[in-house]
């Protein structure tokens, strides 16, 4: 549906949020992936974020004319892909995700204070491609509605169900395929009304190889997940039509805990000056902070052995510099500027 003579909102938390804390979660030591990580949670259950409201408002940026014909790809991973709408082309996608609201309540289901980590990965779209292909996607109506008429028997649905039942993330007809998220987090957020399909889980690998199945949010609702961690597949849906999903990257937002950011599945589908100015000036803000900090803990422990005054051992002082954690600390700096350097698109 072309949106060009919809009149746009302007995003509200008061009347486009609906944030309800997640009931449960699954943690990296059920995974048996307790040592890998930045957070304790793998995986939330589906929790409502968005009102219908909101849902219609992002609907409406990411399927203007605009977006799904200039900034729509396909890789490996995905047939069909809207990615790295700028912010006057997707205003109300950029502020939504922005906002401190989503951000806060996405953190509170991670467990751990987290950022955007982009800016070209706000609002990624993964959108299922029907019979009509790409024009399919532009009449698709700006709020979403379920599956008008039910084309399937009780005897067709029980097969799906079945069907359903026996994926294990193996088959040839993922909707993703496995793989491990670039970035730390991700937030999932369903755009499409998917209350009649059948199946549609997230598949994640255990730390023993075997596979353990992640209930799909509804429509609003979304999951966070520790994905860069935590291998995953989006398993086939039956009974589905339409079906949109908007995933936002995040890292945490302490710039002293680990960040295992890489470009692997990034690379084919972004515009090269985009995500090499991009990423690297994130990686270097992270740094800047990172030896502040650093250098505000040096001072701090100096002022608290007594600043000039501490000569008693006749060495210049108390020790505040532990050599050996100290190189340790800069190597692991070294690696993450030369990780910036390799992940560069050439």
């Amino acid at each position: 549906m072309s949106t060009t003579m919809q009149p746009a909102a302007v995003f509200d938390p008061a009347i486009h949020l609906a944030y309800k804390q997640p009931e449960s979660r699954v943690t990296m030591a059920e995974l048996g992936l307790e040592d890998v990580g930045i957070s304790p949670i793998a995986v939330t259950a589906p929790f409502q974020l968005f009102t219908l409201e909101g849902v219609t408002e992002l609907r409406r940026n990411i399927l203007s004319d605009e977006v799904v014909d200039k900034f729509t790809v396909s890789s490996y991973l995905s047939a069909f892909q809207g990615r790295e709408f700028t912010k006057n082309v997707a205003p109300f996608v950029h502020a939504a995700w922005t906002s401190p609201e989503v951000i806060a309540a996405v953190s509170e289901a991670a467990g751990i204070e987290l950022v955007p980590v982009m800016e070209c990965e706000l609002g990624h779209t993964n959108y299922q491609l029907g019979d009509l292909g790409k024009a399919g996607v532009k009449l698709s109506p700006l709020t979403p509605a379920p599956l008008e008429t039910p084309s399937v028997t009780v005897s067709d649905l029980a097969k799906y169900q079945a069907l359903s039942d026996a994926e294990d993330g193996n088959g040839a007809d993922n909707v993703v395929v496995w793989h491990y998220d670039s970035y730390p987090f991700v937030c999932v957020l369903m755009l499409s009304d998917v209350s009649q399909m059948i199946g549609g889980e997230t598949a994640l690998q255990c730390g023993d190889g075997s596979t353990r199945k992640a209930r799909g949010p509804g429509v609003g609702s979304c999951v966070v997940m520790q994905g860069r961690h935590v291998k995953h597949a989006a398993l086939r849906a039956y009974n589905s039509g339409e079906r949109i999903t908007m995933v936002t990257s995040f890292r945490a937002k302490d710039p002293l805990v680990r960040d295992a950011s890489v470009l692997t599945t990034i690379h084919p589908i972004t515009k090269r000056n985009r995500i090499n100015y991009q990423w690297t000036l994130y990686r270097m803000k992270l740094l800047a902070e990172r030896f502040t900090a650093m250098a505000t803990k040096l001072e701090d422990q100096k002022a608290a052995f007594g600043g000039d005054l501490d000569d008693a051992d006749g060495k210049g002082g108390s020790e505040v510099v532990n050599v050996a954690e100290t190189q340790k600390w800069l190597e692991e700096q070294v690696e993450y500027l030369t990780m910036t350097g390799t992940q560069l698109m050439p």
